[in-house]
């Protein structure tokens, strides 16, 4: 529930390119803030992902009223996730502690333990904000 009018923020479309992944990107967030509203409502900063595939880089900007998906990069996001698509989606699949209120993975399980190798070889890279990057997790999480 947003702080300003006790609803959830709204999530928008924003610039599309040709070869940039932001409707798919679109769909997992609306998903999660309709599903967790209050998250979405307390969720501030700007993100990007980075690709390390020929897609165009996303961004996503968290406000009190409204939330945009869009392809584009940012000079300095509050959190940078950076990685193969493939190794980033995976991230939203995986198990994590205490279900998936905490955002990160759960290393008891199978899949939580290679989302951690991703991250232990550097295949995926989270930089920045710690609290947005678990908070980011747990609205894709799926």
């Amino acid at each position: 529930m947003s702080e300003r009018n006790g609803t959830a923020p709204r999530v928008r479309l924003g610039k599309m390119v040709e070869d940039g992944v932001a409707p798919s990107i679109f769909g997992l967030i609306e998903r999660g803030i309709h599903r967790d509203p209050k998250l979405a409502a307390s969720m501030r900063g700007r993100v990007v992902l980075r690709f390390a595939e020929e897609f165009s880089p996303l961004r996503v900007r968290f406000g009190p009223r409204v939330v945009v998906v869009e392809d584009g990069d940012m000079r300095k996001p509050d959190l940078a996730i950076s990685g193969r698509l493939p190794d980033i989606v995976h991230f939203a699949t995986v198990p994590t502690l205490g279900g998936r209120l905490s955002g990160v993975p759960n290393p008891a399980d199978a899949r939580g333990r290679v989302a951690l190798g991703r991250l232990a070889r550097g295949r995926v890279r989270l930089d920045g904000n710690a609290t947005l990057a678990r908070q980011v997790l747990r609205l894709l999480a799926v």
